[in-house]
């Protein structure tokens, strides 16, 4: 196999860190750089070395992908998922999670020593960490492009190191990944939004989003008509009903959910990647692992609070194809407004987030003649070529003297010993205040002494 320089450099990178006596590894690299063929690497050449390896993933579309991965190398496995017998002859095993944390008692804890943790965000889950204290003798390789629980909690528990393969915005620099064009139309308003476990009641949420359904149909047409899309919505009846309205427009469209089999939902991607569906949408079933290079498009009508759900559901019309243009981002819901632009840098860190930090408004500047968003520092819309107007900037003034060391004192204890109208003005012309600040004080005073 072929790899990229990158992908090379990344392998060589987790080499490394196993050869200082790192027992767990966490590996980054955003959506599309290509995690699953880096690791599918790493486990032919463990297989190669008479090391039994075992890939985890928690849905049959990824346990799909992976064994896909090894066959194009020519690495035999096994596969490990429900209604299927073991055949542990493979020195390789693809696995469902939830299948392999059922038959635990079935295997030696020293039966692998490899494990490879497909989309490992999730490794702080109740499954996850059985099969990994299970099999505790074993290395362990995480693999992920957003490597943070919309919780903050952190997998430092987990991994003893983390190494980092390029940003996205080289991959997209360097052709990689897709270039796409964000649009935040307004119309959205999350505040007041109720959250539970970490983001958005999707229920409220849900009732607050149908006000704009009809806005992404247009802005559809207006943008990626006769390309495909992906529409990320917030339940499965929610999801319905924007595949029959997009239906009702004449726009061929179909919503995925996990109720259908395997074989409906393969059906429904590859009519996706033909073109015959153009609008397919989802709730949460597609927001990791699924790989269709031909989308054209995101239409974001799923608000949240997690950095990581909203790359994921960005990335998946990011990966390039042949004569494929620019993708477009729909973002009817303003999740890049609160959590930032998909190509800035991310500070990445084993270590949880702290609310305040989880709470930051990310800098990013939205068109107001196309609303096409960008990073704080644009000056000319990528969009429309609307030229930003400088941001107003304070003269600063140099004024001598010397620095006087400052005491800490009560400002409302000094504030309570002016008594008189007198004492309070002198007391807001050493503090700088605007005039009337006294007068309404003593106003305020009078009134609550005498309940005027």
């Amino acid at each position: 196999m072929n790899l990229r320089p990158y992908q090379q450099q990344l392998i060589t990178d987790i080499r490394l860190q196993y050869q200082l006596g790192k027992h767990t590894v966490l590996a980054v690299l955003p959506t599309g750089g290509g995690k699953t063929v880096c690791f599918s690497y790493i486990a032919q050449a463990a297989a190669r070395k008479g090391n039994r390896v075992c890939i985890l993933v928690h849905r049959s579309e990824l346990l799909d992908q992976a064994s896909k991965a090894l066959t194009g190398m020519g690495v035999s496995h096994g596969r490990i998922q429900a209604n299927r017998n073991m055949d542990l002859s493979h020195a390789v095993q693809v696995a469902s999670v939830q299948t392999l944390a059922r038959r635990l008692h079935k295997l030696p804890p020293e039966f692998f020593n490899l494990l490879v943790v497909d989309e490992a965000h999730h490794t702080n889950a109740g499954q996850w960490s059985a099969v990994l204290q299970h099999f505790h003798k074993a290395h362990v390789l995480g693999v992920t492009a957003t490597p943070c629980r919309g919780d903050g909690r952190g997998l430092g528990d987990h991994y003893e190191t983390m190494v980092q393969g390029p940003s996205a915005q080289w991959l997209t620099d360097n052709g990689y990944l897709a270039a796409a064009r964000v649009l935040a139309p307004p119309g959205f308003d999350a505040s007041g939004l109720r959250k539970r476990m970490g983001d958005f009641d999707t229920k409220q949420a849900e009732q607050r989003v149908t006000t704009i359904m009809g806005d992404c149909v247009t802005h559809y047409r207006k943008h990626l008509l006769g390309q495909t899309a992906i529409a990320f919505c917030c339940s499965v009846a929610h999801a319905e009903a924007v595949a029959a309205l997009f239906i009702s427009q004449g726009i061929p469209a179909a919503s995925i959910d996990g109720t259908m089999t395997s074989e409906q939902r393969r059906d429904l991607l590859a009519a996706l990647g033909t073109g015959r569906i153009k609008v397919l949408t989802s709730c949460a079933l597609i927001g990791e692992g699924v790989d269709v290079p031909s989308v054209g498009g995101c239409i974001l009508l799923r608000p949240t609070q997690s950095v990581s759900l909203h790359l994921q559901m960005i990335g998946r019309c990011l990966r390039p194809s042949p004569g494929k243009p620019a993708a477009v981002v729909l973002d009817h819901v303003g999740n890049t407004l609160r959590l930032g632009h998909h190509l800035e840098e991310r500070d990445w860190t084993l270590d949880g987030a702290r609310k305040r930090d989880r709470e930051k408004t990310p800098s990013v500047k939205v068109c107001p003649v196309c609303f096409t968003t960008s990073m704080s520092l644009t000056q000319v819309c990528p969009g429309c070529g609307h030229v930003f107007a400088p941001q107003e900037t304070r003269e600063l003034k140099v004024v001598e003297g010397e620095l006087q060391e400052v005491q800490h004192r009560s400002r409302y204890r000094e504030q309570g010993k002016a008594q008189s109208l007198d004492d309070l003005r002198k007391l807001a012309q050493q503090r700088g205040y605007k005039v009337g600040w006294a007068e309404r004080g003593y106003q305020a005073r009078l009134a609550k002494r005498y309940g005027l």
